[in-house]
């Protein structure tokens, strides 16, 4: 049985109360003896953690002090670029980097500075993904996201805070239209030996970025990605069923929603619901959506079309018979037209 702490927290208790989350689920199991371990937190603007909008640094700072007590190791604190500004401004301005100089251990990684390598990655949407090397060479993942509601998908936390780890900017838009398939499979390489949901001020409404603050008083931890979602989305009363990207993951064996064992505080006394957008908003933003991943598909086809037409013009289509199969060359047209290369 999976097991899910959620534990009270307020701003005077935060290392006793992130200690006691992970005491629950036994999680130092998922620590101890590691050399090299990240910590991605939900980085996402230069906003502060009172707005609800990034991870809390003292509670990423009560997470390096456990994991210093547990393992000699290097300890990267990773993000990427966001919209606004570059990860390094993002890290100064939020106090990352006042953390990393109190610890000689531990250092701030903008991973979209660092070399990449390309891995191939045979998933529902992705055919390979750019690595960034730092995160080849790290011997455990600890997610520590931020509890808020999403304009387009209802709920983000754990999960959603690997879509992170794509490199470009410019293209992580590009792949909204299949969110469900691009966490599920950026999770299926990027999942969370740890995962904490950073719920001591949170996110209602407009979330992930633009929502208003709110006072939950709650940490989430489990060894399980999708598990500590589906506890999140219940703690602000979404139903896990109700997120699409939830019900994927856990079709694709990342986690479960089902059955679980929640240790800490009772659910039962959860707080009221997080206000939520308008349900004509969400029905605008599935419109934008699925006509966004119907053009990448169209382009694919073009891409198809394009091929076609180089090729039987210069091997013609005998020649191509002979060189490939039937179901070679349809996997081929598939590929093309379905999946993508980050």
């Amino acid at each position: 049985m999976t097991t899910v702490s959620v534990v009270s927290v307020e701003d005077d208790t935060i290392e006793e109360a992130l200690n006691r989350a992970i005491d629950l689920i036994e999680g130092d199991q998922a620590i101890r003896d590691k050399k090299m371990i990240a910590v991605k937190p939900n980085l996402c603007r230069p906003k502060s953690s009172s707005s609800g909008t990034t991870t809390d640094p003292r509670i990423v700072e009560a997470l390096v002090r456990r994991v210093n007590s547990l393992a000699d190791c290097q300890i990267n604190i990773v993000e990427t670029n966001n919209a606004q500004t570059n990860a390094d401004e993002t890290f100064r301005r939020l106090g990352y980097q006042d953390l990393c100089r109190r610890y000689n251990n531990v250092r701030c990684v903008n991973l979209s500075k660092d070399r990449r390598v390309q891995v191939h990655l045979d998933g529902d949407i992705f055919r390979s993904i750019l690595v960034p090397e730092s995160m080849i060479f790290c011997d455990c993942l600890i997610s520590v996201a931020k509890l808020k509601t999403h304009v387009d998908y209802r709920y983000t936390g754990v999960l959603k805070n690997q879509y992170g780890f794509l490199l470009s900017r410019a293209r992580r838009v590009r792949y909204h239209g299949f969110m469900s398939k691009a966490i599920a499979d950026l999770n299926r390489f990027y999942r969370p030996d740890l995962s904490i949901v950073d719920g001591l001020v949170g996110m209602e409404g407009f979330g992930p970025v633009d929502g208003a603050p709110r006072r939950v008083g709650r940490l989430i931890a489990s060894m399980d990605p999708v598990a500590a979602d589906a506890v999140g989305a219940q703690l602000i009363g979404i139903q896990p069923s109700s997120v699409e990207y939830l019900r994927y993951a856990e079709k694709k064996g990342i986690g479960t929603t089902r059955g679980l064992r929640v240790v800490g505080c009772d659910l039962a006394n959860r707080l009221p619901s997080f206000a939520s957008i308008p349900s004509r908003y969400l029905w605008l933003s599935s419109i934008a959506l699925t006509l966004g991943r119907y053009s990448t598909y169209l382009n694919g086809l073009a891409e198809v079309v394009r091929l076609a037409r180089s090729v039987l013009s210069t091997v013609g289509f005998p020649e191509l018979q002979r060189r490939m199969s039937y179901i070679a060359l349809s996997r081929l047209v598939f590929e093309t037209i379905f999946k993508i290369d980050e």
